[in-house]
């Protein structure tokens, strides 16, 4: 999934949303950093080092074109996460519980393919 596909799910999803795309478009890079931190570099993922909105990042600019870092099929937490945010900030609480818990069960199912498709390092601890 490219940012510009996850903007545009998102504003489907949020219609008449006020954030800008530069605070959306900020959110997918602090979220790429966590995913690569937490899961990515841990699994010792071969492939993910030159994708993800984080290594993309250029100073303020971030393209639409840019291929985000969590794969197919999986990618479908990106909306899920920006919906939760935006609903977070807007103080939406039922529908942020709502959308965080769809992207939490993403989130697992990724970690779990991880696990399955990359065996942990050495002395590494997964913390789930």
């Amino acid at each position: 999934m490219t940012v510009r596909e996850a903007l545009d799910r998102a504003a489907e999803l949020r219609p008449g949303c006020k954030l800008s795309d530069e605070t959306r478009r900020r959110w997918l890079c602090e979220e790429d950093a966590m995913l690569r931190k937490l899961y990515f570099e841990k699994s010792g993922a071969a492939g993910y080092e030159k994708v993800g909105a984080d290594a993309a990042w250029f100073g303020s600019t971030l393209p639409d074109s840019t291929e985000l870092l969590v794969p197919v099929p999986y990618d479908t937490l990106y909306p899920h996460f920006l919906c939760a945010r935006i609903d977070a900030a807007l103080g939406e609480t039922d529908r942020y519980a709502g959308e965080q818990a769809q992207y939490n069960s993403i989130l697992a199912d990724l970690a779990a393919w991880l696990r399955r498709t990359y065996p942990p390092l050495t002395a590494v601890q997964w913390r789930w």
